[in-house]
């Protein structure tokens, strides 16, 4: 009998531990979401700027 108590809290504590990851990642979505669309505004806008010694930095990383 105990051991089936601790078999159905277990579950419980996965159902529930599932639920909030899935809470945090709609939350992270949404928030990329929004950069993009920022970036996308001001590409068109013409205000984008590209930090070329940072571009230039992460190439020359990836590449090593």
């Amino acid at each position: 009998m105990i051991s089936n108590v601790q078999a159905g809290n277990a579950a419980y504590l996965q159902q529930v531990s599932s639920k909030n990851k899935k809470e945090s990642s709609t939350v992270s979505k949404v928030k990329e979401m929004d950069k993009v669309e920022s970036l996308k505004e001001q590409i068109q806008n013409g205000d984008y700027k590209v930090d070329t010694a940072k571009t230039a930095e992460a190439i020359a990383k990836d590449l090593i």
